[in-house]
């Protein structure tokens, strides 16, 4: 019996002896995908937790700066200050966008803290919608929902803007407005010149515009027609404008007027549809009685009131 060689190669078959072939495993690939797996796990985990962490912090903020502007109103449901010399309380719903000096207004200011309000407080703007002719106010949801759904055809809300302190003019601002931009045409373009009208409207003084081909064309441009209010001595009592518009629900004027006849610097302004335009002699004094209503004298002492709706 002859010895194998060891030298030699182990091939099947060699000197006539048969040797069995020894199987080797092929070696696996490695399995990476698992530790991807882990890894993208690991990362999403990291950004769900940043997401909470930011949302959990911009909450906490907002909750400080709700808690620290309803400490800031010692009466609740109300809004305290002063209106251009008078003591106010208003109603929270009938004092959107109220702003007082020292206010950061639009400007971003997240760490800013209100003060607490005292009837020294000076209010510079806020505003509220009454409903002509009644005087009703959106006390309550249902009148919201009620405003909301009005037809602009039969739309008789007003909105009324009430600037005092810093936003207040001054002190005959009506009489310069009318002389500066009405009657004063020196280094105005003729574009620019507005013209008493021969005749008044619902006992306003009418002043509009060159029509073309010298002035502009209102139904190319944004063209306003002026409308001036006088009380029987011909002191200016009100100015109007109200826009052109083919649809004349959606013409809308403006009326703004001074408190300053009664000792007060306040101006307010007041706009409505243009089927109003011949009731500004009642919407005036309707919307002046509402803010007179919000006098308010801080020596007298008062009973905690139910928080408005």
């Amino acid at each position: 019996m002859s010895t194998p060689n060891p030298n030699k190669p182990r091939s099947g078959w060699a000197d006539g002896d048969c040797y069995s072939l020894e199987l080797v495993p092929a070696p696996q690939p490695r399995r990476r995908w698992r530790r991807w797996l882990l890894g993208l796990l690991l990362i999403g985990l990291l950004v769900v937790a940043a997401v909470v962490a930011v949302w959990l912090h911009k909450a906490r903020r907002i909750t400080e700066r709700i808690e620290a502007h309803v400490a800031s109103q010692p009466y609740p449901g109300f809004a305290i200050g002063d209106l251009g010399g008078m003591p106010v309380k208003v109603p929270r719903y009938m004092a959107e966008l109220l702003e007082y000096d020292g206010d950061p207004g639009w400007a971003p200011a997240p760490d800013w803290r209100p003060p607490v309000r005292t009837f020294e407080s000076k209010i510079n703007s806020f505003g509220f919608y009454v409903r002509y002719p009644d005087g009703q106010t959106l006390d309550s949801w249902a009148r919201r929902e009620e405003k909301r759904l009005t037809p602009p055809w039969e739309d008789r809300w007003i909105d009324v803007g009430v600037a005092s302190s810093k936003h207040y003019p001054r002190d005959g601002f009506l009489d310069t407005y009318v002389k500066r931009h009405l009657l004063d045409h020196a280094g105005k373009s003729v574009i620019h010149r507005y013209y008493r009208q021969p005749e008044d409207e619902y006992g306003l003084e009418v002043y509009r515009l060159t029509p073309p081909p010298e002035g502009p064309d209102p139904t190319k441009t944004l063209v306003d027609e002026e409308f001036v209010g006088r009380d029987a001595a011909g002191n200016v009592i009100s100015r109007l404008n109200c826009t052109i518009n083919f649809d004349v629900n959606r013409s809308t004027c403006s009326q703004v007027w001074s408190m300053e006849h009664l000792g007060l610097r306040i101006k307010i302004s007041a706009q409505y549809r243009r089927p109003l335009l011949q009731h500004w002699r009642e919407i005036q004094p309707m919307v002046t009685q509402i803010v007179l209503g919000f006098r308010h004298d801080p020596s007298m002492s008062e009973a905690i009131r139910p928080t408005p709706p």
